[in-house]
């Protein structure tokens, strides 16, 4: 039993960070996410498991809606600023 817990460890927080990166898309969840595909990675090439490849998979879509958000707000800022006054 400890030894699954020790392997599993990576995988939650990695699984924590990309579900975080997800809900703060932009700058901090790029930094999130990154954090977060570091760590699956890392659990990945100790032990494969489900939990690992789930966070990987979330972090990579943590860091590209970040990406995007980020593009979108700079692109629409002026417009937002003449809108508003």
């Amino acid at each position: 039993m400890a030894e699954k817990e020790k392997t599993e460890g990576l995988g939650v927080s990695a699984f924590t960070l990309g579900v975080l990166g997800i809900i703060f898309a932009g700058t901090y969840g790029v930094i999130i996410s990154i954090a977060g595909l570091i760590f699956s990675i890392v659990q990945q090439k100790r032990h494969k498991t489900k939990m690992g490849k789930t966070a990987l998979i979330l972090n990579i879509i943590g860091i590209v809606l970040g990406i995007v958000a980020v593009i979108l707000y700079y692109k629409f800022a002026p417009l937002l600023n003449q809108l508003t006054g």
